[in-house]
């Protein structure tokens, strides 16, 4: 046994350490997203409201900076040890210290994006955990991989930085959610209670815990229902109703440490918490983004999106394999609940819970969505510990070592068209729509592809190597222009002889300025991503239209 547990282990480690080492190994190769100038200067607004007392402009008041404040103290930190102990940030950085520059912008985004794959590791090795308590520790590497193949995550998890924090805080929250249960679960009946003890300590340590997650983005709190919803479930399935109710004191002080920590970290809520929490989740109820989205090849406004554009959006961007694991182990997880473990139902209901009912209310109260299912990014580490279970489950009911082996051959032989793809898409893996869709090729003009922009980059290096000096470069978003633009360009809309238009696959941007000719084109697998067109003639107004994600 002993033997066992050390061989899974190295497993478990060693996946880990192949994810580890590929994604340091490529994450200087994903260029810029939209959103990560405003998440880089909301700390500063976040500053100002502090020492200045000015208000956070717009909406940003409204979301979380706990992973941002994090992501700014550790680029102070390396600033220190790169200019010394007389570097002062209040009064020598280009963030703080006035008007944010594009300099300043820039340095930051290396640090976050390197942020944003660490904290993407607290999903992996939640959903490995999840794995071993529903199938056994041996299979926990599973659970790894099978989340890394999930393109749509493995994409976002280099530069996106609100979605990821959050699908990791909640994953993580999930996994010691289950563990919590059980815990209470086994607990003597003596020793339910406040006071000098673990009981009380892991109560508190798990609101705190909540209150991150909330920090992130503020669906997070819900982990607070859902935790004890998971508890009660498994009491009336056990005929414990009573137990249950002494543990009001200790979702009390849970709830009062969630309380605290979402505030702390919420400077904007401050001056009265409650209030803020309250409009907070109305304002994000009713958010309304005034743009339109791609959806079956017609542009469709957010707000007027029908009911399936979630449920299309998976269908469509997961690997088939997990889908079709994914629904086995629903099956399977019917078939076998009565032989469950408490700590494998808490994890069942749990992950069930992560899946289904923020979607659903979305759903049901026909919120705006867009950017495709990346407001959802949180669904895919529990559906693939759903998948990676199945997987295992299936493996383990085979017992002749033959079939076990022509099993992991035909297992590894259904991975491989998911990894040819993301080969090919590097680093564009977020754009991925799977084989019985059509791929990349059949969302062309049909779905959103590169609504982040990642792909300007790449076509801003190909003007700075075949540009002219001073070149005139039209653009809808000026920020991922100028963040990988070289100063030879002039990026000034406005009228011109000649000049460049950098087009995103949004919009119906390409098809502005017909008369001009491509000159190049970022594509992966044939599709183009950001178009180069050059544009020969005078007197010519430049209007281009803009777009905002939030």
């Amino acid at each position: 046994m002993r033997y066992i547990s050390t061989k899974a282990y190295l497993k478990l480690c060693g996946t880990l350490a192949i994810i580890a080492l590929i994604g340091l190994a490529t994450i200087g190769n994903y260029g810029v997203c939209v959103d990560e100038e405003t998440h880089i200067k909301n700390v500063k607004y976040n500053y100002d409201l502090i020492t200045k007392g000015e208000p956070i402009p717009i909406d940003l008041k409204y979301y979380g900076i706990i992973f941002d404040v994090t992501a700014e103290t550790v680029f102070q930190v390396q600033k220190i040890f790169k200019e010394g102990f007389a570097y002062n940030p209040l009064k020598d950085d280009d963030l703080l210290n006035g008007e944010p520059t594009d300099r300043a912008i820039a340095a930051r985004i290396p640090v976050k994006h390197l942020l944003t794959f660490l904290l993407s590791l607290v999903a992996y090795i939640s959903v490995a955990a999840m794995v071993g308590i529903l199938a056994g520790f041996e299979y926990a590497w599973l659970g790894s991989l099978n989340l890394a193949l999930f393109p749509r995550f493995w994409g976002h998890s280099f530069f996106n930085p609100k979605d990821i924090p959050l699908a990791a805080m909640f994953t993580l929250g999930t996994w010691l959610g289950a563990c919590l249960v059980d815990y209470y679960l086994k607990a003597p009946r003596k020793n339910i209670k406040l006071g000098i003890n673990r009981i009380t300590l892991y109560s508190l340590l798990y609101g705190v815990l909540v209150g991150l997650a909330t920090g992130t983005r503020i669906g997070g709190f819900f982990l607070l229902f859902f935790v004890p919803l998971t508890h009660l479930l498994i009491s009336l399935g056990i005929k414990s109703i009573g137990n249950f109710l002494r543990f009001w004191s200790l979702y009390g002080l849970m709830s009062v440490a969630w309380m605290i920590t979402t505030a702390v970290i919420h400077p904007a809520s401050w001056s009265n918490p409650v209030r803020w929490f309250v409009e907070t989740l109305q304002y994000l109820s009713k958010f309304q983004w005034p743009n339109t989205v791609l959806f079956k090849g017609q542009q469709i406004l957010a707000s007027s999106l029908p009911w399936d554009y979630l449920p299309r959006w998976l269908v469509i961007t997961i690997p088939l394999i997990f889908q079709i694991t994914f629904l086995i182990c629903l099956l399977l997880i019917v078939y076998k609940y009565k032989t469950l473990t408490n700590i494998q139902r808490a994890c069942v209901i749990l992950v069930l819970l992560q899946i289904f009912v923020l979607p659903g209310i979305a759903i049901l109260k026909q919120s705006t969505m867009y950017d495709g299912m990346r407001q959802f990014l949180f669904m895919l580490p529990g559906i693939a510990v759903f998948s990676a279970t199945a997987l295992a489950w299936i493996y383990q009911t085979i017992s002749r070592k033959s079939w076990q082996i022509f099993a992991s051959v035909l297992t590894i032989a259904l991975l491989s068209p998911i990894v040819l793809d993301m080969i090919a898409l590097h680093p564009y893996e977020y754009i991925y729509f799977n084989r019985l869709f059509g791929g990349l090729a059949a969302a062309e003009n049909q779905y959103e592809t590169d609504y982040w922009g990642l792909s300007v980059r790449e076509a801003m290096e190909w003007l700075n190597n075949n540009a002219a000096p001073n070149a005139i470069v039209a653009t809808q978003n000026q920020f991922l222009s100028k963040i990988s633009a070289s100063p030879k360009l002039d990026l000034v809309v406005g009228d011109s002889k000649q000049f460049y238009y950098v087009a995103l696959p949004r919009w119906d941007f390409h098809s502005q300025y017909p008369e001009c000719p491509v000159v190049y084109s970022v594509k992966r697998q044939g599709v183009p991503l950001t178009i180069i067109k050059k544009c020969d003639y005078s007197g010519h107004r430049l209007s281009i239209k803009s777009g905002k994600n939030n």
